[in-house]
């Protein structure tokens, strides 16, 4: 009788673990068919960088994110969301005719285009309940090499600036921060630096109850 139970119980743990890896294979699938409507198409390295943990919250999580990026205005530089997690982002640039200047290298507007979109993604991954807006109030960058190839455009968030911007929003509903973005080739040799002024403004839901 008792091994009768054991082989019962296996096989239902069997089956919740086929069903399990089925709802994130869905889930993978569902993402990539999203965003290759929108113009990505993404690896299974880079499905794998966004949806980080097999839930069906996280996978949630990630494909509204991912399409929060998709903006018509950036949609057509072939950008693809290489990372994201609670404190890092990184978009692949492509080195397509559309992204290069006269000289056939990458031109600084799309590097600062592309910049402004990864903070934005990363910011909006913390957001507020409520209206979150997001302003890129002033942008510089600073071309250190000629950008001939494909590059990755890197931020980073620390928790402790996460935390004290998501305070003072708490409190003042706007406020200011800066992100200083790299952009890398893929001997993570630094091509250029591109410096934002973010201002962040955020309405609280009306059933949203702030400490």
């Amino acid at each position: 009788m008792n091994s009768q139970w054991m082989t019962t119980l296996l096989s239902k743990g069997l089956e919740l673990e086929q069903s399990f890896k089925k709802n994130i294979e869905n889930a993978q699938n569902q993402l990539k068919k999203e965003l290759e409507n929108r113009g990505l198409r993404l690896s299974a390295a880079d499905l794998a960088a966004l949806i980080e943990e097999f839930s069906p919250a996280a996978s949630k999580a990630a494909v509204s994110s991912a399409l929060e990026f998709m903006k018509p205005f950036t949609s057509g530089l072939g950008l693809r969301v290489a990372r994201l997690s609670d404190t890092q982002v990184e978009i692949v640039v492509p080195t397509r005719t559309r992204n290069l200047n006269g000289a056939g290298h990458i031109h600084e507007a799309v590097l600062l285009a592309t910049s402004s979109e990864a903070s934005e993604l990363l910011w909006k991954r913390h957001a507020p309940l409520g209206t979150f807006l997001i302003e890129t109030k002033s942008a510089k960058v600073e071309v250190l090499r000629e950008i001939k190839e494909e590059v990755r455009v890197r931020w980073e968030l620390s928790e402790t600036l996460r935390e004290k911007v998501l305070s003072d929003l708490r409190q003042t509903r706007e406020t200011e921060t800066d992100a200083d973005v790299r952009v890398v080739d893929d001997q993570e040799q630094i091509m250029a630096e591109v410096s934002l002024r973010l201002r962040l403004k955020h309405v609280p839901a009306l059933n949203s109850q702030e400490s």
